[in-house]
Parts: structure tokens; C-alpha cells; sequence
């Protein structure tokens, strides 16, 4: 309580100015009244307590029981001071608290992008590529040998990195180059494989041919006196005689065709019987 003088009209007047209370004195004056009247409550359940005893006049029981009305409505008004405040705190409390979750679910998206590049970083460091293991061509057949728009192309800023990159493209072009003339030497294989086959063909056929031909040259051969078919059958039945009468044979024809003498051999038998009975005696001689 503070005193202030004020002159008007030649007369002091004395006025009293009360001060402003600070924030915290006004939130804590509900508290203040409300153990004041909880005291006086106290106080004066104690003096009605006294008066009974005593058998005092009910005049001061009355007047007691005025004064607690009093301190109930004092007791009412705090109390819904207190409540009000309260919510005043809970609604300041909801409105601070929108801000820090949305920093806090700021944060924690933050926090995943921070893991998922950081996995993503490690993924890249132990990535293990394929081409150490490429056997690529030197730099300097690179630079000789390689397109012009692989040698000029600019990948990466890195000038190793792009060197390596373009290495690569060029070690592609050659692969692609090379599956290209691939399939052209396939389809000649192919080509080639089918005149072989056809070939193999006609050649299989040529024994029938030829036999068709000696049967068809036959009367030919009698006519001019030049047996060769026959002469050719009897050195293949000579091949299939017995050692003594091959030697035998062989005398007799090189002393025709030395001499020119007239002499006729023929060999009569069995080709087939002949050729088992030597497949039998070479037999018979390997299993020995």
C-alpha cells in the first residue's frame, strides 16, 4: 500500500494507490485465498465446537455460521479461479505442444532419410562391380583403336572414373561386334553344314550309281573285249583264297601279262562264304 498527496484548491488530500500485481502474484492469489478460507474454515469449526461446549448464546453461533458461508463462497470463487486457470494452462499447453510434434515428426523424417542415405552410402562403398575382373584392352590400344565419339564422350567428371566408363563402352562395342559376327559365321556354318550334308548325300548314293554304270557298261566291256568288271570281281575272290592258292594265282596272271600267253583262270565259289570263313580263321588267329 503505498500513500500519495494531492493539493487542490489550497487542501491536501491524502489518496491511497494501490499497485499493480505482477503475473505470478495473480496466479497465485486463488491459491492464497483458498488456505486463507480453508484457516478461517478451521478457525471457526473450532469456536462452534468451543460454544457448544460452553453453552455460549447462539447469537455468536449464528455469527459464526455466517462467517463460514462466507469463507464457502470465497472457497467457490478460487476454486473456480483454479479451474479456469487450468484450462487456460491446458489450452497454452495444446497450442505449444502442435509445434514441438511437428518438430518431432520433423525429426524422425529426418532421422529415416539420414539411415536411408546412410545404407545407401555403405551399399554404394561395398558394392563389389564385375569389371576388375574384365579383362580390358590397354589404354593405349583404347586410344588407338576406339570410336572417336567413345574416345570424346564425356560420363563423369571424375577423369578416371571416365576413363574406366569409357573402357567399358568400348569393351561393350567390341563384345557387340563380335556377337555380330558370331551370328554371320553361325548362318555360314549353317550353309556349309547344309552342303555337306547334301554332299554326303550324293555320295552315299554314288556305290548304286556305279553299279547301275558296270551293270549298263557290261555288253560294252564284251563287245570290245575289255572285261574290267570281270577282271576287277576275280582280284576281289583272288584276296579271299588260300595263301597257296593265292601265290598260285598270282604266278599264272603276272606270267600272262608278261608274256602275253593265253591263259584263262577264274575263281568259282561264294564271295560271301569266303569273306565268313576269313573272318573266322582271323578270329580263331586273335584269339590265339
Amino acid at each position: 500500500m503505498e500513500l500519495g498527496t494531492q493539493d487542490a484548491g489550497g487542501g491536501a488530500e491524502e489518496k491511497a494507490a494501490a499497485p499493480l500485481a505482477s503475473p505470478q502474484q495473480q496466479k497465485n492469489m486463488p491459491y492464497d485465498v483458498l488456505k486463507e478460507s480453508k484457516t478461517s474454515v478451521e478457525e471457526i469449526v473450532a469456536n462452534m465446537l468451543s460454544i457448544k461446549k460452553e453453552n455460549k448464546p447462539k447469537s455468536e453461533l449464528r455469527e459464526l455460521v455466517t462467517q463460514m458461508f462466507l469463507n464457502f463462497v470465497s472457497l467457490r470463487q478460487a476454486n473456480r479461479s483454479i479451474l479456469i486457470e487450468e484450462d487456460h494452462i491446458k489450452a497454452e499447453t495444446e497450442s505449444s505442444k502442435a509445434p514441438v510434434d511437428f518438430t518431432t515428426l520433423q525429426l524422425h523424417n529426418l532421422m529415416y532419410e539420414k539411415n536411408h542415405y546412410v545404407k545407401a552410402i555403405k551399399a554404394c562403398k561395398d558394392f563389389k562391380s564385375k569389371y576388375p575382373n574384365i579383362e580390358l584392352v590397354s589404354e593405349e590400344q583404347f586410344f588407338s583403336n576406339a570410336p572417336e565419339d567413345i574416345r570424346g564422350s564425356v560420363i563423369s567428371n571424375d577423369s578416371a572414373h571416365n576413363l574406366m566408363l569409357k573402357r567399358l563402352n568400348y569393351e561393350l562395342f567390341q563384345r557387340k561386334e563380335l556377337c555380330k559376327l558370331h551370328e554371320q559365321l553361325e548362318e555360314q556354318k549353317k550353309i556349309l553344314l547344309e552342303t555337306i550334308a547334301n554332299r554326303k548325300k550324293f555320295l552315299l548314293s554314288l556305290p548304286s550309281h556305279l553299279k547301275s554304270l558296270k551293270k549298263a557298261s557290261f555288253p560294252v566291256q564284251q563287245q570290245l573285249g575289255v572285261l574290267h568288271t570281270k577282271k576287277k570281281k576275280q582280284q576281289n575272290l583272288a584276296e579271299l583264297l588260300a595263301p597257296p592258292l593265292y601265290i598260285i594265282y598270282s604266278q599264272f596272271m603276272a606270267q600272262k601279262e608278261a608274256f602275253d600267253e593265253n591263259i584263262d583262270l577264274e575263281i568259282i565259289g561264294s564271295m560271301k562264304d569266303a569273306q565268313a570263313f576269313a573272318h573266322q580263321q582271323s578270329y580263331k588267329e586273335s584269339g590265339k
